[in-house]
């Protein structure tokens, strides 16, 4: 009766690397070769089914050990790439590691058959048994259910004639010499009885056959090729490729992103009196993502395309704040843009790695790790809260010398309802430290600014109905001062 595998892969992923490439040249095998089941299958049998004979197990595999059809699902190749500790060159060294694999549905299946073997019932039994405990085809995260199948289907993937002139390589058992024991590995009888022959020239506990050689023999032989294997040409089938399905009405659908919320890490964090010089950094290694003859971003940079101060405060804001256990240092950086980020803006955000602050002697440097990105309520933080009551986290500046009649909470004031922010019932102002903070220690002008310093006071504010932060006012406030945190939230972060 003909053998008929249906392989599904619950994790949508199929992830081996050919035979004799190398994991890094981001190349997949696909379809999964028969040489790589077969052994699979060995491995299954004498992990779980030890119980079988050798023999019957070696009479299944040489039925399957011509070259099989097969039937590809849609799929589509994909990868990743991951930054792996080398330490080779110091502790900061890292490799980098391509994952490849081909991507498929969960619910699709890949059909392997040989229509001319035969097998007995009791052996379709025993090899339906394998299948079942095959838990991974390829590498540990490949996961894969297999099984006999009765299914009806169309194994269109065959080998291909001699005159192809783009064929498909695929790495298949010989049916000639896969069983065969004239180059597996043997040990001096002698020795072996006194025990010295090194532990790590055992081989796996499996039968005398090249199928069952273990790579690293293969390697130390340098063998031309692989014994008891040959590569079989397929015909190369017709790009079954799964489309990506992209709507306009699910573009339109697409969520703003308005927030990018940053980590930040060094030998020594900056100081929270360095909140404005240290956003100020911040913004220009921003914008040193994007290229000097490109049009830049405007609402990353707070200017038009004529290079003028952009107004109605859309554009974004850079809030540095430090944390409920350390209030000296600062801990996070958040961007947000009121007016929502674009593509590369975004991309431009999540390609910010490290920054750094001052130059030559004083220059400090600072690594950043995106902990966050979305919109202000996928955050639960402080800053992001709805409240009634607001008090400064840092000092809020006039931005322009009050009138003499004048305090900073009537600036407050004029501020809060030309922005229309909302009702107030009562705003408070004095000199009071903010977390232990002098206010006086704030760094409060802009670098290479002639702006004197103006007036500046820590304020409580008082609505009548709950405002939604972030929530910032005055001079500076897109680079971290004027900043305000809800009263009844002793953190301000």
């Amino acid at each position: 009766m003909p053998i008929l595998i249906k392989l599904t892969f619950p994790a949508g992923r199929y992830h081996a690397t050919p035979w004799g490439r190398h994991v890094n040249e981001g190349v997949v095998e696909w379809p999964p070769s028969p040489w790589r089941l077969l052994r699979a299958l060995v491995a299954a049998w004498k992990r779980t089914c030890a119980d079988v004979p050798e023999a019957k197990v070696k009479r299944i595999l040489q039925a399957m050990t011509p070259p099989p059809r097969f039937k590809l699902p849609p799929h589509r190749t994909a990868h990743t790439r991951h930054y792996m500790p080398w330490e080779k060159k110091g502790p900061a060294d890292r490799a980098l590691i391509f994952d490849t694999f081909v991507s498929v549905s969960r619910s699709e299946s890949l059909y392997v058959g040989w229509p001319d073997a035969e097998l007995s019932p009791d052996d379709r039994t025993v090899l339906a048994r394998l299948l079942d405990n095959l838990t991974s085809l390829g590498r540990a995260e490949s996961w894969t259910h297999a099984a006999i199948s009765d299914d009806s289907v169309e194994l269109d993937l065959t080998v291909s004639d001699q005159l192809d002139s783009n064929p498909l390589r695929v790495f298949c058992p010989d049916p000639a010499t896969a069983f065969d024991d004239e180059h597996y590995p043997t040990h001096d009888a002698g020795k072996l009885a006194k025990g010295k022959i090194n532990p790590a020239d055992y081989l796996f506990d499996c039968p005398r056959w090249h199928l069952c050689l273990d790579t690293e023999t293969i390697h130390a032989k340098k063998w031309p090729a692989v014994p008891g294997s040959r590569w079989v040409n397929y015909a190369r089938p017709a790009e079954n490729i799964r489309p990506i399905r992209r709507t306009p009405s699910a573009r339109r659908a697409k969520p703003a992103i308005k927030v990018v919320r940053f980590l930040i890490d060094g030998k020594v964090l900056p100081r929270t009196f360095d909140t404005l010089p240290f956003a100020e950094a911040f913004r220009y290694a921003v914008l040193r993502k994007f290229p000097e003859t490109g049009p830049g971003s405007q609402t990353l940079s707070g200017h038009d395309a004529n290079g003028q101060p952009m107004q109605g405060h859309r554009h974004a804001f850079y809030l540095p704040t430090n944390s409920a256990d350390d209030r000296a240092h600062l801990s996070h950086v958040t961007v947000y843009a009121p007016a929502s980020l674009n593509d590369d803006e975004i991309a431009a955000l999540e390609s910010l790695r490290s920054m750094h602050t001052g130059h030559g002697e004083k220059r400090k440097d600072y690594q950043l790790r995106i902990v966050g990105v979305g919109v202000p309520g996928d955050f639960n933080q402080p800053m992001f809260a709805s409240s009634r009551e607001w008090v400064s986290t840092t000092p809020f500046v006039c931005p322009r010398f009050p009138k003499p009649t004048q305090t900073a909470a009537d600036v407050a004031r004029e501020l809060i309802a030309k922005l229309g922010i909302g009702a107030l019932i009562d705003v408070h102002a004095d000199r009071e430290p903010i977390d232990g903070l002098s206010l006086r220690e704030f760094r409060r002008t802009r670098q290479n600014s002639d702006d004197p310093v103006q007036r500046f006071a820590r304020l409580r504010l008082h609505f009548k109905s709950g405002i939604t932060g972030p929530l910032a006012l005055g001079y500076a406030a897109h680079f971290g001062l004027g900043q305000f945190a809800p009263a009844d939230i002793a953190v301000s972060v």
